[in-house]
């Protein structure tokens, strides 16, 4: 797998003392619009708004600051163990604040639940999921959050797929049966509708809102580094810089 980096950190390095040069190796998914992989003309790199942020921060105490793109499941194992400092998009769980010293929450969006056209189906609480099959990306803050809601709702067929926009085509392609739903990101759902010309699928309702900050690893990261790095990320929230990367992308601040 590449190794994808932050064009705008690459010229960037601190020395902490006279001879130790300090790193902060970021590690993220394929999660459009918040990040995703980007062809230049010279190389691929990450691209989305968190990146744009890490990059800030880090352009801010002029460390590097590498971001690898992988499968959600592998970057979380690799930013658990301490072998990755960073971690984006999560969101704030008993499990991720075991694993991570996490910042504020930095965007809001919201779980929407999808359904084909044709399906006329019409989502407003839970136990309208009841005798359905619903697909959602996982294990993931998506399918932690929708298992939350299921708890109380018998005979639903749960289906975990590793990737958004597999489990977008496959909805459209009835793999989950006539009556089949999803539930995904609204913003992600949005993009890939867009994107992927998924011209079949509609959105049936909204599940609940979610917010999404960065972690660093506890395994990896002390309570210092960690202050540095939040610190400097909280004078761009408050000059406003934060704000603005999000709403360039047509995304909502959760402050």
């Amino acid at each position: 797998m590449p190794l994808f980096r932050i064009a705008t950190s690459l010229a960037f390095a601190l020395a902490i003392s006279d001879s130790h040069a300090e790193q902060l190796q970021f590690v993220t998914e394929d999660f459009p619009p918040f990040t995703y992989a980007q062809t230049s003309t010279d190389d691929d790199i990450v691209a989305g708004p968190f990146v744009e942020i890490v990059a800030a921060v880090c352009a801010k105490l002029q460390i590097d600051c590498p971001v690898q793109l992988l499968p959600w499941r592998r970057a979380l194992a690799l930013a658990e163990a301490g072998e990755a400092q960073g971690i984006f998009t999560v969101i704030r769980s008993p499990e991720r604040e075991q694993a991570f010293h996490l910042t504020r929450m930095l965007v809001t969006s919201r779980y929407g639940v999808y359904a084909r056209t044709a399906n006329r189906f019409v989502f407003h609480h839970p136990q309208d999921l009841a005798g359905r099959t619903v697909a959602v990306y996982g294990p993931s803050g998506t399918s932690f959050v929708l298992g939350q809601h299921l708890t109380r709702v018998t005979d639903v067929q749960l289906i975990l797929e590793s990737d958004n926009r597999r489990l977008m085509r496959m909805l459209q392609a009835k793999r989950f049966g006539e009556q089949g739903v999803a539930v995904v990101n609204q913003d992600v759902a949005w993009h890939l509708i867009e994107h992927e010309q998924l011209t079949d699928i509609h959105e049936a309702g909204e599940l609940q809102a979610v917010s999404y900050g960065i972690g660093l690893s506890r395994e990896a990261v002390s309570v210092g580094e960690f202050q540095r790095f939040n610190e400097a990320l909280e004078g761009l929230v408050g000059d406003g810089t934060v704000a603005r990367i999000l709403r360039s992308h047509g995304l909502e601040p959760a402050f």
